[in-house]
Formats: structure tokens, C-alpha cells, sequence
């Protein structure tokens, strides 16, 4: 494939950049682009061998494309274009493994021939970054993954780090070209590195503890190796990588783990810390930083420990959290913006990393509901303020529309985009969150509970309350009465 993308801001060098290329390589294969988010969209949907990339646009630096394009397509050649024979520009684009510097004008000659090395490099380098091979395992494709590795695979490495940001390509390149024992193939998985390994695991642990050490020292923060093998399909062998590399939180001190090494007999049952996640919707509730970097303090290792080395019930115990703390800010009004949940390929290195990522998502939800962000869409602001003003009424769809002045199709649908749940669901959300702060704070009974909340049957309501949290209001007094 030689798909070429030339990144230039002046017209004319533009046109005549792309003339002579056309001219040998035709047209459908040449794509122009004149600022830095124009070349990113092209990289991202029409995936170039090749970057001719000027790096005094009038915006930006190009070395924004070269820093983007390394981190996420570290396969693609990038060729410097530029008037500007500077140093410091030359210093990072060697940095980020260009070896491709041109100062124009450049000779119609040199730059083909420049050209047709560095897709004859990609052709040969890059294989098919264009398929990656990861989603293939993780859709049951296991044959079609193997014809893309080319090779009998023994043993698959997940690299997980302590930090990651734009050095993610450097950090391929880094793990692609110190493990070369026979045939190998390195690709990103978001935030990882997996490396597909002919050579058997046996007797590598050692050289890989070395690595770790080695990468450490060159990057200045840690670096976890999960080994999956023995596996009858290489899907097998790629899901205990990552398994092995989720668990690092449970084993601080290693950089490498064998998926055996984290299998235990664990537990029949785990119960959901739910004591620990109300009093901390109480604290946040009640702002009291001091108190709540304390809890959190003595929360994350209690996780660790309940958890009991199994990482698919602790991440569920901090998505649970996540959920308890949105539905809190659903019933002050307030939307999460900026305030993301785990990210699919999300796993903690330690305890305190864990408090960390804890305390930023909590300090994120503070801030909101300090400074009651609502929806930017006026519209939807105003439904959601007359939501909270009313809800102990009847309040239906309908009604909220009318007084908008809207069509309830076109409010139901705007409210699904912004709020990013169903009216129906938010109004039941915001109701029984304030159940639940009248069931802990107040000695009303339960009938008068469910008229403050907008059910006129309380009969209903218990119903309602016990299918939304898993016992009925009386239950639910009693495991969380606040002393």
C-alpha cells in the first residue's frame, strides 16, 4: 500500500508536492492536508505508508503529527520537509526515529528516491499495522490471527506502565528492539504493548527481569511483563498476558508475572464493600477533603486485600464506586463532564497507585458539584432544573416538554445525548438517591419517604427501591444509619 499524505500549508508547494508524486504514483494514492488536526483525521481514516510532513505550519509545529503519528502508528515512515534546517527541529524528529530530513527547495530526484526507500522500509517494517492482531483474538478469530503472525506462537508478553503518555511509540520501539530472540510481533493495545514470541517462555524470566530493569532505568518509571503460555490457541495465550499484567496491584514488587503465578483458589463469594461505598458518597457529599483523602487512604489497600488477588472482582468494586458517585451527582443536577470511568485497558500498579487514580476521580466529581456544572445545552439545563424542583410531584416526560415549549420526542432524544441516560432512568436515579439520603438522615417512616420522593404508593415505592438497590428501604436504614 503506498498511500502518501503531504502535510503542507503553502499552496504552491503544495500543489507542486503533489504533482510529481501523483505523477508516479496516481492520484487516488496522494492525499494533501494543511494543518495539524486536517493530517491527524487523514492518518486516523485513511491510514498513509507515508508522511511528508512541513514542520513550520502556520498553526502549529508538524512535530505534533510526527509526536501523534508515533505514539498510535509507529509504523508509518515520516519524511521531513521543511525550509527550516534547524537543529533543535532536527534533534526531535531524530528523537521520535525519523530519519528522513529534507530542506527545501529539494531536488524532484532526491525526493523520490527519498520516497521510494521509506515505503520500501515501511513494506518490509511495518507488516500490517493496518491489522492489528489483537482484536482478531478477542472476537474468536484465532486462525485468521495466526495467518497474520506468521509464525508457530509459544508465549505472548503484555507490557503495562506506570505512566503513559506520548513516549507510548518509543516505548514499542524500545521493547520491539530489545527482544529479538527469534521471530517476534509487536504491536500497541491501547495503552499496552503485546509482544507475540516463537521462542518458548523457559528459562526467560531472568532475561526479561533484566529488561524490566533496563527500561526502568531508561524511562525513569515502572514497567509490569505479564507472560501468557501453555495455552492449546494463541488467544488463550494472549488473554493470560493480560490477565498476569492486570495483576500486578496484588504483586508490587515484581516486573514480570507468570499467569500461573496469579491463578489462586479465591474465594466462592465477595461481597460488595457497600458500608465503605456509603460513607464515602457521604463524605464526598459533605466535602470534607481532609476526611475523604483519609478514607481513601485506608481504602484502596482494603480493596486490594478484600479482593483477595482477584482483579476482575476489585476493578468491578471500583466501577461500582464510579456508578454510586455519578448517581450522586444525578441528584444534585449535576452531569459528569470530563470525569471519565475506567478505561477498558485500565489496571493499577500498586495500592497507592489505586489511591491515586481514586483521588483524582473523586477531587473530579468535588469540583463538579462545588461548582454545579450542568449540561451546556440550555435546554436540557432548564429541563434538569425543573426536574429538581419538581420531582416530588408527578412528573412525566410529557409535562417537562410542555413546559419547554418542545416536543417530547425531540426531548427525549436531546436528553439521551447530553445527560447520556433516558429521562425515565434519570428521574427514577435522582428520586431514589434522595430516598436513600432521607432513609440514612431523617426519622421519617417509609410512607413519608415516598410522597418526599414522588411516589404516591408506597407499596410502589418499596417495590422500586429494592429493585434499584437491592433491598427494601427499611434494609437499607439499617445497614446505613449514620450514628
Amino acid at each position: 500500500m503506498s498511500r502518501i499524505l503531504i502535510v503542507e500549508d503553502e499552496p504552491y508547494e503544495r500543489l507542486e508536492l503533489k504533482g510529481e508524486i501523483c505523477a508516479l504514483y496516481g492520484q487516488d494514492k496522494v492525499k494533501v492536508a494543511e494543518s495539524v488536526e486536517e493530517a491527524i483525521e487523514v492518518v486516523n481514516t485513511w491510514k498513509p505508508a507515508l508522511i511528508l510532513l512541513d514542520i513550520r505550519l502556520k498553526a502549529k509545529s508538524g512535530l505534533e503529527v510526527a509526536r501523534y503519528v508515533r505514539n498510535r502508528y509507529p509504523t508509518i515512515e515520516i519524511i521531513i520537509v521543511t525550509a527550516y534546517n534547524e537543529f533543535e527541529y532536527a534533534k526531535e524528529a531524530m528523537s521520535l526515529g525519523i530519519n528522513y530530513y529534507l530542506s527545501k527547495p529539494v531536488r524532484s530526484k532526491t525526493l523520490l528516491e527519498t520516497i521510494r526507500e521509506a515505503l520500501q522500509k515501511n513494506k518490509a517494517g511495518a507488516g500490517s499495522w493496518a491489522q492489528p492482531i489483537w482484536p482478531l483474538l478477542e472476537t474468536g478469530q484465532d486462525t485468521k490471527a495466526g495467518a497474520y503472525i506468521g509464525f508457530e506462537v509459544n508465549a505472548v508478553l503484555a507490557a503495562g506502565f506506570e505512566k503513559v503518555g506520548e513516549e507510548l511509540g518509543e516505548y514499542l520501539n524500545y521493547i520491539d528492539s530489545s527482544l529479538q530472540h527469534g521471530r517476534t510481533k509487536t504491536e500497541l493495545k491501547e495503552e499496552r504493548v503485546i509482544v507475540y514470541l516463537e521462542r518458548s517462555i523457559k528459562d526467560l524470566t531472568t532475561e526479561l527481569n533484566s529488561f524490566g530493569r533496563d527500561f526502568e532505568d531508561r524511562f525513569a518509571h515502572g514497567i509490569i511483563l505479564g507472560i501468557g503460555h501453555s495455552g492449546s490457541t494463541v488467544t488463550e495465550c494472549y488473554l493470560r498476558a493480560l490477565a498476569a499484567c492486570n495483576h500486578k496491584i496484588f504483586f508490587p514488587s515484581h516486573r514480570v508475572l507468570e499467569y500461573d503465578q496469579t491463578v489462586g483458589e479465591g474465594k466462592n463469594k465477595y461481597d460488595y464493600p457497600l458500608t465503605m461505598e456509603q460513607k464515602l458518597i457521604n463524605l464526598v457529599r459533605r466535602g470534607d477533603t481532609a476526611q475523604i483523602n483519609e478514607f481513601l487512604h485506608q481504602l484502596a489497600p482494603a480493596l486490594v486485600s478484600l479482593s483477595d488477588r482477584n482483579y476482575s472482582v476489585l476493578r468491578t468494586w471500583v466501577e461500582g464506586l464510579y456508578n454510586s458517585l455519578e448517581k450522586l451527582c444525578i441528584s444534585e443536577g449535576v452531569l459528569l463532564n470530563g470525569v471519565s470511568a475506567l478505561k477498558p485497558d485500565s489496571f493499577w500498579f500498586s495500592a497507592e497507585h489505586l489511591e491515586r487514580n481514586l483521588k483524582d476521580l473523586v477531587n473530579g466529581i468535588r469540583a463538579q458539584l462545588e461548582g454545579r456544572i450542568r449540561s451546556q445545552h440550555p435546554l436540557i439545563a432548564q429541563a434538569v432544573d425543573y426536574i429538581l424542583e419538581h420531582y416530588q410531584k408527578e412528573i412525566t416526560l410529557l409535562k417537562v416538554a410542555q413546559e419547554l415549549k418542545i416536543s417530547s420526542g425531540y426531548l427525549s432524544r436531546l436528553f439521551k445525548e447530553e445527560i447520556g441516560t433516558p429521562f425515565k432512568n434519570f428521574l427514577i436515579d435522582l428520586r431514589m438517591e434522595k430516598a436513600k439520603e432521607l432513609l440514612q438522615q431523617s426519622g421519617l417512616g417509609v410512607f413519608e419517604v415516598a410522597f418526599q420522593v414522588g411516589y404516591s404508593d408506597p407499596n410502589y415505592f418499596s417495590e422500586a427501591f429494592r429493585k434499584y438497590e437491592g433491598m427494601s428501604p427499611s434494609e437499607y436504614r439499617e445497614a446505613n444509619a449514620i450514628p
